[in-house]
C-alpha cells in the first residue's frame, strides 16, 4: 500500500504523475487551522502562564502529525477539516513523499515539545524556540505555500543522503522544483 493517493492518468505541469499525491489546497488549509490554534495557544500561555492549553495542543498536534505521517493524511483530524473547507475548489496535486517527510519533521518537533514542556515541565528558551520554529514552518506553508520540509527533502535527495525515488514528485507551486 502506497502513501498518498495514486490517480490514474494524472498530469501535473503537463507531465505524467504516476506517483502518490496529496491535495496541496487541503494541506495549506490544514496548516492554516493548525497555525491559528498554535498561535492562539502561544499567546494564551505567554500572557496567562497557564500551561494546560499548551499540553493539550502539543499532544493534539503530535497525534495529528503521527496519524498523517505513519498512516495516511486522511487519518488526520485537522486534514479532514482542511479537506472539507476546500472541497469545492479544484485540487492542486503534489507529491506525497516530500509532504510526508515535512510532516515527519513536525512530528519530531512535537515529540520534543511533549518530552520537554509536557512531561518534564521544562520552561524557557528551548521549548519557546521549538514552538516558534514550528509556528514559523506552519505559517510558511499556510500563508506563502512554501514547504520548507519539501526543500530539505530535495536537498537530501540531491546530496544522495536519501534514496532516490522511482519518480521525483512535483512540489507545490514549483517552489522546490524536484526535477532530474
Amino acid at each position: 500500500m502506497s502513501y498518498g493517493k495514486i490517480i490514474r492518468n494524472l498530469e501535473i505541469e503537463g507531465k505524467p504523475a504516476p506517483y502518490p499525491v496529496v491535495n496541496e489546497r487541503g494541506v495549506r488549509a490544514t496548516a492554516g487551522i493548525m497555525f491559528a490554534i498554535g498561535i492562539s495557544t502561544f499567546f494564551t500561555v505567554m500572557f496567562t502562564r497557564e500551561y494546560i492549553f499548551l499540553n493539550i495542543v502539543v499532544i493534539t498536534f503530535w497525534l495529528d502529525f503521527f496519524l498523517k505521517t505513519v498512516f495516511q493524511p486522511h487519518w488526520s483530524f485537522f486534514n479532514i477539516i482542511g479537506d472539507f473547507l476546500v472541497r469545492k475548489q479544484k485540487p492542486e496535486y503534489v507529491g506525497a513523499v516530500q509532504k510526508r517527510f515535512a510532516w515527519g519533521m513536525g512530528l519530531g518537533l512535537a515529540t520534543f515539545m511533549i518530552l520537554g514542556p509536557v512531561l518534564f515541565q521544562i520552561r524557557g528558551l528551548m521549548p519557546l524556540s521549538i514552538c516558534l520554529a514550528c509556528l514559523f514552518l506552519i505559517w510558511m506553508e499556510s500563508a506563502l505555500g512554501v514547504c520548507v520540509g519539501c526543500k530539505i527533502y530535495k536537498f537530501l535527495l540531491d546530496k544522495k543522503i536519501l534514496k532516490e525515488p522511482t519518480h521525483r514528485p512535483v512540489c507545490p507551486g514549483g517552489v522546490c522544483s524536484i526535477k532530474r
